[in-house]
């Protein structure tokens, strides 16, 4: 059994995946408000009697650590067998105070966990880590690049709500991340038994198509990076992921950008994309829209589930 929850954790990720018997991981932890939710969520695992096996935080950004930043905060106490994150060792000045906040923030959970001498553990590329019968293979990012002098990367906020699916397939990408936090982002195929699932963090895309290799790789499911954004993704997505599944995490204030959801039809054709919200339902789509090719699913929880 292998089952993949999303919870709407505001702007930001929170997944969980179950699989085998009991065993449990969670990605990311949402933005601090997140953090309530966070710790029921573990508690309703620890009480059923499974366990929580791995917390993966992918990047420092607030929206992916605030929830635990919050718990840790108030002195809860870690429950998960061990944690993964990057972590750069301090802090340092910087010109753009958003990234060393998002910086400062990553430092204080990972004191506040080591406090506890719950056993943290970094993800780089080629390291290999096996739950039970799970295997989960880093393939990014190389190594910390420190960079604080680069700006965050605005999302969509709807500015390609207006336009076709059409016009927005047949238009280039224009935009491109260049977030160093977004950068940093771990990125990590998890596989069991005969699935395989992609998880992205809000990773630049050149990143995660250089992770991969050159060969085309099937995947069950692929968590599209930073919430949908179109500078996230790139052409070279087509010839090198095949994939009919795709999971957005957002709370629909902002993003996704529409013009992924286009380039993701037309590189597929029937696709299917779940997210904890329907951002869809907000005049995302105009009446030229063809979408017989795309199936939304507002799933909140339990997203996809797969039999052994």
């Amino acid at each position: 059994m292998l089952e993949v929850y999303t919870y709407n954790a505001g702007k930001g990720d929170c997944l969980r995946i179950r699989f085998g018997q009991g065993h449990n991981m969670i990605i990311d932890t949402g933005v601090m408000r997140f953090g309530i939710r966070l710790k029921a969520i573990c508690e309703e695992i620890q009480s059923s009697g499974e366990t929580l096996d791995v917390l993966i935080l992918t990047h420092v950004d607030d929206d992916h650590i605030g929830g635990i930043l919050s718990l840790l905060r108030s002195g809860w106490k870690c429950p998960f067998l061990e944690v993964r994150m990057n972590h750069s060792g301090s802090a340092s000045s910087s010109a753009n105070i958003n990234a060393y906040l998002s910086t400062a923030q990553n430092d204080e959970v990972y004191r506040r966990l080591a406090s506890q001498n719950v056993q943290i553990l970094p993800m780089l590329t080629g390291q290999l880590m096996f739950v039970d019968k799970a295997k989960i293979i880093t393939i990014s990012p190389k190594a910390i690049v420190t960079d604080n002098t680069r700006i965050n990367t605005p999302l969509a906020y709807q500015r390609d709500y207006g336009k076709s699916l059409a016009q927005l397939a047949s238009s280039p990408i224009r935009a491109t991340d260049r977030s160093i936090n977004n950068k940093n982002s771990i990125i990590f195929i998890f596989e069991y038994e005969n699935r395989r699932l992609l998880f992205t963090g809000d990773a630049w895309a050149e990143d995660l198509i250089c992770g991969l290799g050159h060969d085309m790789q099937d995947f069950d499911l692929v968590k599209l990076p930073h919430h949908g954004a179109a500078g996230n993704i790139s052409a070279d997505f087509k010839n090198h992921i095949n994939c009919s599944n795709f999971l957005i995490c957002t709370d629909g204030v902002a993003h996704p950008d529409k013009q992924t959801i286009a380039k993701l039809a037309s590189w597929y054709g029937k696709i299917n994309i779940f997210s904890p919200s329907d951002w869809w339902s907000r005049g995302f789509f105009t009446s030229e829209d063809d979408t017989d090719m795309i199936n939304l699913m507002h799933r909140e929880g339990l997203a996809v589930k797969w039999h052994a």
